[in-house]
């Protein structure tokens, strides 16, 4: 009797088995197939003003979209616009979900440059030294405030077109706020002259060379162009000429240039000099020449590590610049802490 019941046994089980394993089946078959979403736009940006923009959605297969801006907000519309309240690189990340739950993305980045939103501008009056400022803005402006730096304390002033005296020669530093009816916040720092605005275009170089250099790296050609008055290049009894040449992608229009002077024997300092300007690295043009009657020690007032600035008379555009030295101070020996052109 036993040897009947087990095997009816097994085949009861068995049965449950596959019971149980075509429920399961029947039951993956019931949740039908999966949809895909697409994630897709385009985005536009508003001519009138450099903050706004707006979000077309070209996705397709989707029950719910979300959109991220990259400032910390969200939109559940489907073409959502957005104004950004400051300068800056956004990443607008949209996902598309499905009916099934399934998920895509489209990732794009967004970079709103100070630069590119504003435009400041620093003219001469035709008062001697004297200079006037305005501002272009791509977007309704809702309050200005300019600080001018070259006193203390500051100068603030709120007007579209601030006028301004300098001393001859002076480099000067300011900044300007500006806040658009929109509510979206754009800050600029900027240095002038009684010549206008000038633009440091040092880094932007794509080689820096010099006739004769330290196998000291911390002494060296590299830190005349690191911008830091604590650093310096020294040379022992080079050759003369002595030349540092910059080389650009494109040709740039120098109006500015500034020596730094180091940290001790202002006897080193360079006394003669020319900046000159080259388009194809053989023929070049002198734009300035320099003969110094005291050290530049003597003329801060004893002191080191002071940046000197030279204008350009008659700048023009050049692919290669270069300062060429042809006399120091008293000694053989030759050292400067920076050199800076602007634009």
């Amino acid at each position: 009797m036993k040897r009947f019941f087990r095997p009816l046994a097994l085949l009861l089980l068995a049965g449950a088995l596959f019971s149980c394993e075509k429920d399961r089946l029947m039951s993956i078959e019931d949740e039908g197939p999966v949809v895909n979403p697409l994630a897709n736009f385009e985005v536009t940006k508003d001519p009138a003003d450099g903050f706004s923009y707006s979000f077309k959605n070209l996705s397709s297969n989707y029950e719910k979209l979300e959109w991220r801006f990259g400032d910390d907000t969200l939109s559940t519309l489907a073409s959502p616009s957005h104004v950004y309240l400051t300068t800056g690189k956004f990443q607008v990340d949209l996902k598309a979900f499905s009916s099934t739950g399934a998920v895509t993305r489209k990732l794009v980045d967004i970079n709103i440059v100070a630069d590119s939103v504003a435009k400041v501008t620093a003219v001469k009056t035709g008062v001697l030294n004297q200079v006037k400022f305005g501002i272009s803005v791509k977007a309704k402006i809702k309050t200005i405030m300019w600080t001018f730096l070259d006193v203390t304390p500051n100068v603030q002033s709120s007007s579209m077109e601030p006028v301004r005296n300098y001393n001859a020669g002076s480099f000067n530093a300011f900044s300007v706020r500006v806040e658009t009816e929109k509510g979206s916040v754009i800050n600029l720092s900027k240095f002038v002259t009684p010549e206008g605005i000038a633009e440091n275009i040092t880094q932007n170089y794509t080689s820096f060379t010099a006739s004769t250099n330290n196998s000291n790296t911390n002494e060296n050609a590299a830190k005349l162009v690191d911008n830091n008055l604590d650093t310096k290049i020294y040379l022992g009894g080079p050759p003369l000429p002595l030349t540092f040449k910059f080389q650009y992608a494109s040709a740039q229009t120098v109006k500015i240039y500034a020596i730094g002077s180091a940290n001790d024997s202002d006897t080193r300092d360079p006394k003669i000099w020319t900046m000159e300007g080259s388009n194809d690295d053989n023929v070049w043009t002198v734009l300035d020449s320099r003969t110094q009657t005291s050290t530049f020690y003597a003329q801060a007032g004893n002191q080191f590590k002071k940046l000197f600035y030279f204008t350009i008379a008659e700048p023009k555009p050049f692919v290669y610049y270069r300062w060429r030295i042809t006399s120091m101070s008293g000694s053989a020996n030759f050292q400067a802490s920076e050199i800076r052109l602007f634009r």
